[in-house]
């Protein structure tokens, strides 16, 4: 007997295991190839299957094909690039879900544009905001947004049982497994949200949904209501959006990752503290107590309710004196350790400044005292790291949904 397979398998899939966001983005990416190919969906997958099954290497290849033109059908409609890229991903994600995935796409489909739709607000933004936020589940919004830096996928849906103990010294961990990428996330809060959740849950302590933040019925304030909130609370702040950008919940999460970014935090730390994924490796390396210390750093230029401590400013005295003792720290380290150094001068050859050197340059890197090598590993990382911020920064940018 042969087994039917039915576009619906696949959205009530999706439906149980995915965001609403995700389920409504494919289900109209089907229903939108379905009408360039002019086939209803499970007549597309029919022929999918057929295809997969043929020897023919033409017609096995038919789908990779129908999805360029399909990708050409919607740019010529007016469809931006990324909406379009966009629009293909829920017929693969149909098709890999049966297992007849396709392969062989063109870089075309893959490309995507880097775009500026998101505005995010400064930190006096968000100050004043919160000042003028007329409830306390708006000022809390802003509050946990802030410490998290989550997806507002995995912030709409929080549960209060899943709230860490409030009784505990600030900051206090929170650790939750994220929809999206299936992580762990090791968040903290700070002892000002802590403040606004002990104020906010004895009102929702005897609602019997579960969610902290409940809707009227029996499920979670939805994304787009939360992104409403954060609009009127802008306009309200006389807060100005450009045109053309969007204010959205996913602002939050950009500007926690744009503050590590400005403190030079280790970027595998900022990924954890927002629920990105980072090799097992690097999770095994960094320690609660180096997220901790980041999330202290952040925490303190993102402080909504007073203005952070500024710490003494050290004089160029006690400056020069600290940078002459590291620097002979670094010297007799490298005295002690030939290994080191070998080690060390090996990761020097494999930098973008020496392979990029001419002989000369070369040659002069590698005269280099040991401490001068060690400054120019630590400029190549931070180069680097300020790359992968950037990306990390401006993804999501192109999603039209209200992540």
């Amino acid at each position: 007997m042969t087994t039917q397979y039915t576009v619906e398998d696949f959205l009530d899939y999706l439906e149980k295991s995915k965001s609403r966001n995700t389920y409504k983005s494919y289900k109209r990416s089907i229903a939108l190839f379905s009408e360039y190919f002019d086939k209803i969906p499970n007549e597309v997958l029919k022929l999918r299957r057929q295809d997969w099954k043929s020897d023919d290497l033409h017609q096995k290849r038919r789908f990779a094909r129908e999805i360029e033109k399909f990708h050409r059908w919607m740019i010529n409609k007016g469809y931006t690039i990324n909406s379009a890229r966009a629009n293909t991903i829920g017929v693969l994600q149909l098709f890999r879900y049966f297992e007849m995935p396709l392969t062989t796409l063109s870089d075309e489909i893959k490309r995507t544009t880097v775009t500026t739709k998101d505005f995010v607000p400064r930190v006096e933004q968000y100050r004043h905001m919160f000042k003028i936020a007329d409830n306390l589940r708006a000022r809390l919004i802003i509050g946990m947004g802030l410490d998290l830096g989550w997806r507002i996928g995995d912030f709409a849906k929080l549960r209060k049982d899943v709230l860490p103990d409030l009784e505990q010294d600030a900051p206090i961990l929170f650790e939750l497994i994220t929809e999206k990428e299936n992580v762990i996330a090791k968040s903290f809060l700070s002892q000002e949200t802590v403040d606004l959740l002990n104020e906010y849950l004895p009102t929702v302590k005897d609602n019997p949904n579960p969610y902290l933040f409940p809707s009227n019925k029996e499920g979670y304030f939805d994304p787009e209501s939360i992104n409403r909130i954060l609009r009127k609370l802008a306009a309200k702040a006389n807060v100005t959006i450009p045109k053309n950008k969007r204010l959205r919940f996913h602002a939050f999460r950009k500007r926690f990752l744009s503050e590590c970014a400005n403190l030079r935090i280790d970027v595998n730390t900022a990924k954890i503290l927002v629920g990105k994924s980072v090799s097992k490796d690097m999770l095994t390396y960094l320690s609660e107590v180096e997220h901790r210390e980041a999330f202290i750093r952040v925490q303190q230029r993102l402080r909504l309710t007073e203005t952070p401590m500024r710490k003494r400013r050290e004089s160029s005295t006690e400056l020069e004196t600290r940078l002459e003792l590291l620097e002979t720290k670094l010297t007799i380290i490298g005295s002690l350790d030939p290994d080191l150094v070998r080690r060390v001068n090996a990761l020097i050859e494999k930098t973008d400044a020496f392979e990029s050197a001419d002989s000369q340059w070369k040659t002069k890197i590698k005269d280099m005292a040991f401490n001068e090598k060690l400054s120019l590993l630590a400029k190549e990382k931070l180069r680097k790291q300020q790359e992968e911020y950037k990306k990390l920064i401006e993804e999501n940018n192109n999603n039209n949904n209200n992540h």
